[in-house]
């Protein structure tokens, strides 16, 4: 199989399924590629240090929010 740029996959919060990675480095940030598809675009083969998460979108959202130092609270 030749791996063409078409058939890397790139995380897209909101729009596809959450991944994370293995080792509890939390979700893998917008843009950065999960994996690659086969040349018929049917079968999504992620890298060795992706999985889907366990949780969904929400959990990520609200996890990333309370940890965001930027934020600021209204009392």
């Amino acid at each position: 199989m030749q791996i063409k740029s078409t058939n890397i996959v790139y995380s897209e919060h909101d729009y596809d399924e959450c991944f994370e990675y293995i080792n509890n480095r939390g979700r893998v940030p917008d843009g950065v590629a999960v994996g690659f598809t086969s040349e018929d675009g049917k079968n999504l083969t992620l890298f060795s240090d992706i999985v889907y998460s366990k949780y969904d979108h929400q959990y990520w959202d609200n996890l990333e929010l309370e940890n965001d130092i930027d934020r600021i609270v209204i009392p």
